[in-house]
């Protein structure tokens, strides 16, 4: 399982993120976002399969 700073990093490395809600793409810096507010994440899993790829790039490093 992952923590609520990982799903920020890794919406924050995902190249198909894309907001629920316009103004959540409008947030500054320092409000990151999570996968929770990507459109392609729904009932805690991506539709797009790249949550647990990008997870374990990000522990690699």
């Amino acid at each position: 399982m992952f923590s609520l700073q990982n799903k920020m990093i890794i919406a924050e490395n995902c190249k198909e993120y894309r907001a629920k809600s316009y103004m959540l793409g409008l947030q500054t810096s320092y409000i990151s976002n999570d996968c929770s507010n990507c459109i392609n994440f729904s009932n805690n899993t991506c539709t797009k399969n790249l949550f647990n790829k990008i997870g374990k790039m990000i522990s690699i490093n």
